[in-house]
């Protein structure tokens, strides 16, 4: 505790904090320890925050180093939480976008979740963009797409190159409004990660749906037996996110420069694997309207895990859009991701 009253404490905490801040900025590629300085920055803006109230109680001489670290992370604050009252009323269309985890039941992948199929079927949106998708048209109960398309829904399914792919693993879209042109933007070849879009036909209008996912951010937790054990799966740790980073960064600015050649207003969404403070987010954040942080409430968290406090699904679009509401959707929790849905008008 005497170190808090130490000047150096402070000033150490601010220059940690502006580095972290200023992390946003600097590409993964020509510095990948900024990975890790954007992951810091909530904590950080909290810390700082912690500490103006603590020197305002026992050293005001100090406050001023955590009160302008904490005023410099201010701009943060409209990523990490949105307080908009839900507005549907007026809304063209609805999107749900959602990591199905392929169907499967809570906690593993052995074994499908009919009651997560029903629901993802029979959910009352307009356009439905999945990820982690699964489908096989050889079990009524498991043909998914079959299910749609009985209910009316035009979709384009992709399927991933995976070996053994028998449930057709991959992603997909569906519509209520009939799709003019689908394709596919970018694939993995080793997993079902990958970039699609659908150009949907909206009574007069023609809309372009982006479904992405990107590269994991592979956080796993480990029952460690060992500080070597630990140590290795550190190492493990930061060199996947480090990479995973990287390749993201790749796959957005394919992404990115895909949408500047679309000749219609386009909605994004997905499973980004990108927290709203990192390079990337700030990236894209930089070009197109956050769905969250224009009409958003609470702090939209998506992961159903113990990493519960992460917002790693998004919804972006661009010009000729307009959101309405925004929400996660916690009532469906057998994924590890929970579903979101934005309202949209077209201007």
């Amino acid at each position: 505790m005497k170190y808090f009253h130490k000047k150096w404490f402070p000033i150490t905490i601010l220059v940690i904090s502006l580095l972290s801040y200023l992390s946003i900025y600097v590409s993964p590629v020509l510095f990948w320890p900024s990975v890790f300085l954007s992951l810091a920055i909530p904590f950080l803006f909290l810390l700082n925050f912690l500490l103006v109230l603590f020197y305002l109680i026992t050293n005001k001489k100090l406050v001023v180093w955590s009160l302008v670290g904490f005023l410099a992370g201010a701009p943060f604050i409209g990523r990490t939480i949105s307080l908009h009252e839900p507005k549907t009323e007026n809304a063209t269309v609805s999107v749900l976008s959602f990591n199905a985890k392929l169907f499967r039941k809570a906690r593993t992948y052995e074994e499908f979740s009919l009651d997560m199929i029903e629901w993802t079927v029979q959910a009352p949106y307009d356009i439905k963009c999945i990820q982690e998708y699964s489908t096989n048209s050889r079990w009524p109960v498991l043909d998914v797409t079959g299910q749609f398309k009985t209910l009316g829904y035009s979709d384009f399914t992709f399927k991933s190159k995976m070996k053994n792919n028998e449930h057709s693993n991959g992603m997909a879209i569906f519509s209520k409004y009939p799709i003019v042109k689908a394709e596919v933007v970018l694939e993995d070849s080793i997993s079902a990660n990958a970039v699609l879009y659908a150009d949907l036909q909206i009574g007069k209008d023609t809309v372009r749906i982006y479904n992405v996912h990107f590269e994991s951010m592979n956080l796993q937790l480990y029952r460690l037996k060992s500080s070597d054990q630990a140590f290795g799966k550190l190492r493990d740790l930061i060199s996947k996110l480090k990479n995973g980073a990287i390749n993201r960064f790749s796959e957005i600015n394919t992404l990115i420069e895909h949408t500047q050649s679309s000749p219609y207003p386009f909605i994004i969404c997905g499973d980004f694997n990108e927290t709203p403070y990192g390079y990337n987010y700030h990236h894209l954040h930089s070009l197109f309207d956050n769905s969250f942080e224009k009409a958003g409430n609470g702090f939209g968290f998506t992961l159903n895990s113990l990493l519960f406090f992460l917002r790693i699904d998004h919804h972006f679009y661009g010009k000729g859009i307009n959101v309405q509401t925004y929400e996660v959707d916690r009532s469906m929790n057998i994924s590890d991701h929970f579903p979101t849905i934005g309202y949209y008008t077209i201007k």
